[in-house]
């Protein structure tokens, strides 16, 4: 019987004494930070970084979600028209591949936070938004084309 008390108190102690350490890289609160970020789908981003992410990837999903009026006013380079009130929005994103960034943006904000919130539902996997929309975009200095 002491000896099982005495084993159990060493077993306690020396839980006790893990706990204490330092956590290692790589440690749980690393890895839920990492795993928040991850399930963060969307993400409504400024016009510098919006602008330094379809610049550097290329091939870019750049969606203007405003109307064919709107977008005929001026539109981001590379930008294609799935406007956001017509009947054929949701089918239009079908085209997308929902596995690669996509960039989306309207006039403000409003439209492309609810095309956002569809397409997140739709399963697509990584979402930038642009916050303040083309105004915003406009009104930082950067270019637009017809």
């Amino acid at each position: 019987m002491k000896i099982n008390l005495n084993l159990a108190l060493i077993i306690f102690i020396s839980f006790g004494m893990l706990s204490c350490k330092e956590p290692a890289t790589g440690s749980q609160p690393e890895q839920i930070a990492e795993l928040g970020e991850k399930q963060d789908v969307v993400r409504v981003v400024d016009s510098e970084e919006f602008s330094s992410r379809i610049n550097a990837v290329g091939d870019v999903q750049l969606i203007d979600v405003r109307t064919p009026e709107e977008v005929a006013e001026g539109t981001i380079a590379g930008a294609i028209n799935f406007d956001f009130r017509a009947d054929d929005f949701t089918e239009k994103l079908k085209v997308l591949d929902k596995n690669k960034a996509v960039y989306v943006f309207c006039r403000s904000g409003g439209r492309s936070a609810n095309a956002s919130a569809i397409m997140k539902e739709l399963g697509f996997s990584e979402i930038y938004d642009l916050e303040g929309g083309i105004t915003a975009w406009k009104a930082d200095g950067k270019e637009t084309v017809k």
